[in-house]
C-alpha cells in the first residue's frame, strides 16, 4: 500500500504546537492561583518571640533557625512559663489576625490563639511543644 502524502504545510504544524503550548502553560497558571496559598507574605518580616516549652534543650533554637530561614525575624529566645506544653502554640499579638496565621501556617500547625500584648516589637509569640521535633529533625 501507498502512504498518502499529508498535504499540510510545516507552518501550520508549528502553529498548532505553539497553540497546544500556550494552552498547556494557561492551564498550569490556572492550577497554580487555584493551589494551597499562605496566607500573605508580610509587607515587613513579622517579629516573633519564641519561648521553649518543651522542656527539651536545644528545641527552641533549632526553631529559630528554621523560623529565620523561612524569613521572619525572632527577636528572642526563652523559656515558656512551664516546661510541659505538648503542641506548639502560636499566639497573636495584633489585632490583626494575619500574623499568626502566616507564622501557624509555615509551622503546619493549628493551635493558634490571639492574646493582645501592649509590647509593641513582638507581632507573634510561638510556644514551642514537644511535637517540635518534626521541625528541627533533618529529612
Amino acid at each position: 500500500m501507498a502512504k498518502k502524502k499529508r498535504g499540510g504545510s510545516p507552518a501550520l504544524d508549528i502553529a498548532i504546537a505553539a497553540l497546544f503550548v500556550l494552552i498547556a502553560l494557561f492551564a498550569v497558571s490556572i492550577a497554580l492561583r487555584v493551589g494551597p496559598r499562605v496566607a500573605g507574605k508580610p509587607k515587613r518580616p513579622l517579629r516573633i518571640e519564641l519561648l521553649n516549652g518543651s522542656g527539651r534543650s536545644g528545641l527552641a533554637g533549632a526553631m529559630a533557625s528554621y523560623l529565620r530561614d523561612g524569613g521572619f525575624d525572632v527577636l528572642e529566645v526563652s523559656n515558656a512559663d512551664r516546661s510541659d506544653y505538648r503542641n506548639t502554640l502560636v499566639v497573636n499579638r495584633k489585632e490583626a489576625d494575619d500574623p499568626g496565621k502566616v507564622v501557624a501556617e509555615y509551622l503546619g500547625t493549628r493551635h493558634v490563639i490571639e492574646q493582645l500584648s501592649s509590647q509593641e516589637m513582638i507581632d507573634v509569640t510561638v510556644i514551642v511543644g514537644r511535637d517540635a521535633r518534626r521541625w528541627t529533625q533533618a529529612p
